[in-house]
């Protein structure tokens, strides 16, 4: 459940605002829900991964590659593939992060019993 609500709220956030809705969103949403500090990694990384490269294939798809080979083009990297790895690395990497301060966030100040 978690998981598809952070690729639900971090689309539509992501839709009309800034990327750095996504950390908000898997924070608050691992504050709220996550049992362990690992699931609350994982379930984050997983999600945001599965929404950005989504989202990376379908502008590639749509745009026939050219805005893809223009940025791998830019930042020097070789082919499309790698982009696409680096920025599902990247955009879970930071949701992983965010989801697990969520959870730790809520051990310090919830009392577990």
């Amino acid at each position: 459940m978690v998981y598809t609500l952070i690729i639900v709220l971090s689309a539509i956030a992501q839709y009309f605002g800034p990327w750095w809705l996504m950390p908000i969103i898997c924070f608050g949403l691992c504050f709220w829900k996550s049992e362990t500090a690992k699931g609350a990694y994982g379930i984050a990384f997983a999600a945001i991964s599965t929404l950005w490269l989504s989202y990376a294939t379908y502008q590639n798809i749509v745009t026939q590659g050219v805005i893809t080979n223009k940025i791998a083009e830019l930042f020097r990297i070789p082919n499309a593939t790698l982009l696409f790895t680096a920025v599902t690395f990247v955009g879970g990497t930071v949701a992983g992060f965010a989801g697990m301060a969520g959870y730790y966030c809520r051990a310090a100040f919830v009392s577990t019993k």
